[in-house]
């Protein structure tokens, strides 16, 4: 899998000098405008950059080869990763394996879908069929495992005795523990999705996104650092409304979030209000919407029903909280599916430090991860979701 990073100045000139790189089969991991630097960048049309990759499985199996020690061939043109060797005390020992097991996977994919061998005959003398095309998904697997070992060089670094030939003893009861953190790693990684934030869609309408979750998980926090991040980082115009006029404190909290950053706020009692609303608000190219939290325990959240049928967002963000149960996170995501959320954010990550909880719950939902929130800090303390931010946080939790 060869990854490469394209900065343009329009989608068009980026997406042509990619393929120019990678060819036609290049696959688009992800795109995002790039705020103006410095004053003279004021002044200038916002650049982009695109994340895209192509199908190379022999370059992971290679690169993880290089980093373990030398191999043997498994076929013509592919080499079979070697087992990583790691201290056993390692903290990245996990991670290591997780990417051995990945590599050894994308390599026997390759074989599978390889010509045969010279000289093998076909049905009727005809000859073999090309390779099926990459499978997509094994791409952006692949993809994510490069991007997250080239964001952790440290891991393969760590692994100087296996590079110069020696060997480590892990004993069984070790062995096995490492083992067992190594699936752990790799089930937990791989089956979470992710998704960024789209704030520079343009459309004939305001772009519409809106916040549920359960009571406490950090709904209104989030909306207010996304909406300073869309105006300030993304140069969006932005507008806010909220439907959270039963907490108390709620709709003067979000005033001056509002206040501060220069942008109207609509409070909506009853989903005609809400139209009217939107409706005001039709010049923004941004609106943000804050609903009330409720008990995922009782029949509250059937009250957001109608609410939600009127905004019609692009995007209903599912918010829960990192220091929650899986459990009870998975339960709250089963009452709340009846709004239709299609994104995932996760709150208090920094009131934690086991984060498998918050692989569990995006896997369990089966949403896209969006955001994390690290922090009270409005507007800084929150992160776009990705592979390599996740899975730094779960080698730490599994250190």
């Amino acid at each position: 899998m060869r990854i490469k990073r394209i900065e343009a100045d329009n989608i068009t000139e980026a997406m042509r000098e990619l393929r120019r790189e990678l060819g036609e089969g290049a696959l688009i991991l992800h795109t995002k405008p790039l705020p103006p630097r410095g004053v003279a960048g004021w002044f200038k049309s916002p650049r982009v950059e695109i994340l895209g990759a192509v199908d190379e499985p022999e370059l992971v199996a290679n690169q993880i080869q290089r980093a373990a020690g030398p191999t043997s061939g498994r076929a013509a043109g592919m080499a079979t990763p070697t087992q990583p060797t790691a201290d056993a005390d390692s903290p990245f020992a996990a991670i290591a394996q997780a990417q051995f097991v990945a590599a050894s996977r994308i390599a026997e994919a390759a074989v599978s879908t390889s010509s045969p061998a010279p000289g093998t005959k076909t049905k009727k003398g005809k000859k073999s069929k090309a390779a099926e095309p990459a499978d997509p998904q094994r791409q952006a697997v692949a993809a994510r495992l490069a991007k997250f070992r080239a964001a952790n060089p440290a891991i393969p670094i760590a692994n100087d005795d296996a590079r110069s030939g020696a060997s480590v003893t892990v004993p069984p009861a070790r062995g096995a523990e490492i083992a067992a953190r190594d699936r752990q790693f790799d089930d937990a990684l791989l089956g979470v999705t992710f998704a960024g934030g789209e704030f520079q869609k343009a459309g004939r309408r305001a772009r519409r996104i809106a916040f549920v979750g359960p009571t406490g998980a950090g709904k209104t926090t989030t909306l207010a650092k996304l909406a300073a991040k869309a105006q300030l980082e993304y140069g969006r115009r932005v507008g806010l409304i909220t439907i959270d006029t039963y907490r108390i404190g709620a709709v003067p909290q979000l005033a001056a979030y509002a206040d501060i950053l220069g942008v109207p706020l609509e409070v909506a009692h009853t989903p005609e209000d809400l139209s009217h609303a939107l409706a005001r608000l039709g010049d923004r190219d941004v609106v943000f919407i804050d609903t009330v939290g409720r008990s995922p325990l009782g029949d509250g959240v059937d009250g957001l029903v109608p609410f939600l049928a009127t905004a019609a967002a692009d995007e209903v963000h599912l918010v829960l909280s990192a220091t929650t149960r899986p459990s009870d996170s998975l339960r709250a995501a089963r009452a709340f599916a009846r709004l239709a959320p299609n994104r995932l954010v996760m709150t208090k990550i920094d009131e934690t430090d086991d984060h498998t909880g918050v692989a569990a719950i995006a896997r369990g939902i089966g949403l896209p991860l969006t955001w994390l929130g690290i922090g009270q800090e409005v507007p800084d303390d929150i992160e776009e979701a990705s592979a390599e931010r996740l899975g730094t946080l779960l080698a730490a939790s599994m250190a």
